[in-house]
């Protein structure tokens, strides 16, 4: 038997296209790093990747795009950019891939990879294959060898592949951290306003939240709003102005949740990092409107919401498309008061164990035994 490669020999291309793949991937090379002091890195990531050591081929915001329309409006830049990083990395030649989520950017990459070098490939987040287009499992057999999930829910759709698909829960399941001191720090008649990372986001949802904010304080002046912004330029964006109701922040959404009783926010992590915060969450989502009417008829799930997903029935309020009103949003956050916080308190305990699956940890060692594998064959 041939003995494994050393471990400076190991080099892994990884590719994150939005924050919160970045923010998966950096705790992802910090664990490898752990196995492998000496191990490299090569592709796109964001600060958290940059952190441990990835020299970004190009920015990761040139990537994040979302839905079906947004894509084919930048598809000249977005094929380019796939070019030049595919003609980079077939330079690099990595022992293994790892697409983390974006699979309409990553999984064409782990197909030229495979089929070229016969890279080992990896990708870490599912495709939403169990709401709607499964099909494209079998399409992923021929160049996926394992796929990472996040959620408990994913792991069904992969049961007659011959894809390696093992459940690494989620790394925020262990980051965020709460103990009766922090829920008892939680300022009363909070509410964070969390519209989200992409600039379209902010632009259909974020006015929304702070149209709902002005409604509510004119019922309860008491209310105290906070907003959590990804980027300073984000606050251009939103048409109204905020300063005399809102706290305007940047970076901090954890924090922000982590001291808030209520929130308002764009479907996405940041709904994970609600519960595991212990603060109970209306979800939202508006795409455009031609890519919901392509996709609704496809849509084989009941709940969009990460949290009811998780649990597998509507524990929290989600609206979506035209059920965004401020009218709805109020009449949500009424649903959340009626059931209240002794509830959701249990609820999301429970949600937090389930998603404590291993982690960074565990998903470094998936594909550990990839690359030994690799030095193997």
């Amino acid at each position: 038997m041939s003995e494994t490669i050393p471990s400076n020999s190991f080099k892994i291309a990884i590719v994150a296209g939005e924050k919160s793949g970045d923010e998966l991937g950096g705790p992802l090379m910090e664990a490898l790093k752990e196995s492998y002091p000496d191990i490299s890195f090569v592709g796109i990531g964001g600060d958290k990747m940059t952190s441990q050591g990835l020299n970004s081929f190009f920015e990761m915001n040139k990537i994040s795009v979302m839905g079906i329309i947004e894509p084919l409006l930048n598809i000249r830049k977005l094929l380019r950019l796939r070019k030049e990083l595919k003609a980079f990395l077939l330079k690099e030649a990595p022992d293994i891939f790892i697409g983390i989520d974006s699979p309409d950017f990553n999984l064409p990459l782990a197909k030229f990879l495979k089929k070229t070098n016969k890279t080992k490939t990896v990708q870490y987040v599912s495709p939403s294959v169990w709401a709607w287009r499964k099909g494209r499992v079998k399409s992923m057999e021929k160049f996926i060898d394992s796929v990472l999930t996040l959620f408990p829910f994913e792991e069904v759709s992969y049961m007659d592949s011959m894809i390696n698909v093992s459940y690494v829960g989620h790394p925020l399941s262990y980051y965020i951290k709460m103990d009766e001191k922090d829920l008892n720090k939680k300022i009363d008649k909070s509410i964070a306003l969390l519209p989200g990372s992409r600039n379209s986001e902010i632009t259909q949802i974020g006015n929304l939240m702070v149209k709902a904010a002005r409604e509510l304080k004119k019922e309860n002046p008491e209310y105290t709003f906070f907003m959590p912004l990804a980027s300073r330029h984000h606050l251009a964006l939103l048409e109204e102005g905020t300063d005399d109701i809102i706290n305007i922040s940047y970076g901090d959404s954890q924090e922000v949740l982590k001291k808030s009783k209520l929130a308002i926010i764009t479907s996405g992590t940041a709904t994970l990092e609600s519960v595991l915060s212990f603060t109970p969450c209306v979800t939202l989502y508006r795409t455009n409107w031609l890519s919901y009417k392509l996709i609704k008829p496809l849509l084989t799930i009941e709940y969009f919401s990460l949290p009811n997903l998780i649990s597998g029935k509507k524990l929290l309020p989600e609206l979506l498309q035209d059920e965004l009103t401020t009218e709805n949003i109020k009449n949500s956050l009424d649903d959340i008061h009626r059931k209240g916080f002794e509830y959701y308190l249990e609820e999301f305990r429970s949600l937090k164990d389930s998603l404590q699956a291993g982690g960074a940890h565990k998903a470094s060692q998936e594909i550990i035994k990839l690359l030994n594998d690799s030095s193997r064959s």
